[in-house]
């Protein structure tokens, strides 16, 4: 890099340029959308065959493609845009100095050498030859930038001058050779089918672009540990540009703000579900392929016989192997999810979140809950966790369902698994910890979602709480107010307080389903169940007895809220059964038909 073709560079060509690469992106994006909205949807909803499974899996390979042109293209548009951000701060510290050196009468020559004249003393003597000072660096850079505030001479300041250019070179020249290299990085194989080795190689560029494009999307910015209204005005304070620079290098980091646009964030965790899903098949292949011995033999000291037992090795490996397969499978159930649109006039699904981090995590909504006019979001319960999620998707799709058969428009349902859930009854499912850290994650997406609506009165929002999801909620009322208009609570084991009045919403809010032969409030109640002195009442068997403490929970008259009628009887899980009173209930809270809900 030389003076003259730093000072003489049009970073202005390389934004222009970025500008036609960012026209690719919105070309991926819009292609992906309107595939899957506009032929995929009226595809699935009004043809069957094999004609129609042909033509199907021909517009999902065009989905795929508009996608992985999406991320593969963004990653060169953001490394335009630092590039030229980079290239203009070199720049514009080169022109600083050269201004400085013109000031002074100094020449410039294209290596970035300062000429100087001579320096005369107080009595018209030379005290400092006329010459040349050449950019330096190190422990010399140093020492002679200090002498030039001691003895500021011609010489001094040429000196500090031409490091300064010296330095704006060297970062130009560093910059140029590391942006080189990164776009040799961002090569493509031809062809239209997008394998999971496409995905993989996208994840590797991902991975280089974020650590080497430094002069835009800067991952530091991003804010963390914000409310959801400081993530959505720092979103909306970048430029377009810019967003999709942050969209193209920092999706993961995109995907988990509250409060950002739902589209936002569904463009940001899909790249994430594709990148993860082709990690994940790699290296369960690589673990199938490298499966130790099962077992282990010993000899017996007492019987002198052979011992066969399960070796330590694989026990860790089969334990790995059970959770990559289980996480591949809830990857599945999304995607599954993500085929189902236009069935059945179900709506397009948005990821709005989505990581393999610790058992895994997702968030799917059936409809973009920005625009719903009524929103109902569930929070499952113990054993809950990424790879069990096609269950829990279902019952969403589900109550959309029920939602549409009571003639309401502008619903979107969600399922929430943004929380790591215990995963066994006993001990885990009997601690109160789990809620505590689900708590607060629960109210931030909750009130990002009203940020992204508009406020809380564009979208009336139900929580639908089931078994230990019912604890989250209620830890969570007492943090903060929540962000909802109604909480539905099914097979509730307790929710830490011992009457619905003090979840913050107002008691007629508050809907409870339940069964006599349920037996989670009955065995949760002791753990989550807010204990209350009771003079006297009924004990076992409805004998009567004396003063004692019991546990309050939803389920129970002196909670006090709503008590519907329930189908669900001796199952935990039947709460949500196509055609039950139950969903029905739920459909009738969430659209604000209150006088349509069957009590007890």
């Amino acid at each position: 890099m030389t003076v003259s073709r730093l000072r003489d560079l049009r970073t202005d060509t390389l934004t222009a340029r970025a500008a036609d690469w960012h026209t690719a992106v919105e070309w991926g994006e819009h292609g992906r959308a309107h595939v899957d909205r506009q032929l995929l949807a009226p595809l699935r909803e009004k043809l069957v065959g094999e004609t129609a499974t042909a033509a199907e899996t021909r517009l999902q390979l065009i989905a795929d493609n508009c996608e992985y042109t999406r991320l593969q293209t963004g990653l060169v548009h953001a490394a335009l845009l630092g590039l030229a951000e980079e290239l203009a701060e070199a720049k514009a510290r080169l022109r600083t100095a050269l201004d400085e050196a013109a000031a002074h009468g100094y020449p410039v020559d294209d290596a970035g050498a300062v000429g100087y004249p001579e320096t005369l003393a107080e009595d018209g003597s030379v005290r400092q030859e006329a010459g040349t000072a050449t950019p330096a660096a190190g422990l010399l850079d140093r020492a002679l930038d200090g002498l030039s505030l001691v003895f500021p001479g011609h010489r001094e300041t040429a000196q500090q001058l031409a490091n300064t250019i010296g330095a704006a070179l060297q970062r130009a020249t560093d910059t140029d050779t590391r942006y080189a290299r990164t776009l040799r990085e961002l090569i493509c194989d031809r062809g239209i089918a997008v394998t999971d080795a496409m995905w993989r190689d996208a994840h590797a560029d991902l991975t280089t672009a974020a650590t080497s494009i430094l002069g835009i999307a800067d991952a530091s910015a991003i804010p963390s540990g914000a409310t959801p209204a400081e993530n959505a005005a720092w979103w909306a304070a970048l430029t377009d540009e810019e967003q999709a620079a942050y969209l193209s290098l920092h999706p993961a980091e995109i995907g988990t703000l509250d409060g950002l646009p739902t589209t936002t964030r569904d463009t940001a965790n899909r790249a994430v579900l594709q990148v993860e899903e082709a990690r994940l098949r790699q290296e369960l292949d690589a673990l199938l392929r490298a499966e130790p011995e099962k077992y282990a033999y010993s000899t017996s000291q007492k019987e002198g016989v052979s011992v066969r037992t399960v070796s330590d090795e694989w026990a860790e490996w089969n334990q790995r192997r059970e959770l990559l397969a289980g996480q591949l499978t809830g990857i599945d159930a999304i995607n599954e999810r993500f085929a189902m649109t236009g069935e059945n006039n179900l709506p397009e699904a948005y990821l709005l979140g989505f990581d393999t981090e610790g058992l895994g995590h997702a968030i799917i909504a059936n409809g973009n809950p920005d625009t719903a006019d009524h929103t109902a979001v569930y929070v499952p319960g113990t054993t809950s966790r990424l790879s069990e999620s096609e269950g829990d998707i279902r019952r969403m799709t589900d109550l959309w369902r029920a939602a549409g058969v009571m003639g309401v428009d502008g619903v979107s349902t969600i399922t929430w698994i943004g929380y790591d859930a215990p995963q066994s009854i006993v001990p885990e499912a009997a601690k109160r910890s789990f809620a505590e850290a689900g708590a607060p994650l629960f109210n931030s997406f909750a009130t990002g979602l009203q940020v992204a609506q508009g406020g809380a009165e564009a979208s009336h929002t139900t929580v639908i709480a089931h078994s230990y999801g019912s604890t989250v909620v209620g830890v969570a009322s007492q943090q903060e107010r929540l962000a909802v208009d109604d909480i539905i609570v099914a097979g509730s084991p307790g929710m830490t307080v011992n009457h619905a009045a003090e979840l913050g919403i107002g008691e007629e809010h508050v809907w409870s389903l339940g069964s006599f032969s349920d037996p989670v409030p009955l065995l949760g109640a002791p753990a989550h169940g807010r204990w209350e002195f009771e003079l006297y009442g009924e004990g076992l068997f409805g004998l009567p007895m004396g003063p004692h403490f019991r546990p309050i929970v939803p389920t129970m008259n002196e909670f006090g809220g709503n008590h519907m009628q329930s189908e669900a009887l001796g199952v935990h899980s039947g709460y949500w059964d196509e055609g039950s009173v139950d969903l029905r209930n739920q459909a009738a809270v969430v659209v604000g038909r209150y006088d349509e809900v069957f009590l007890k």
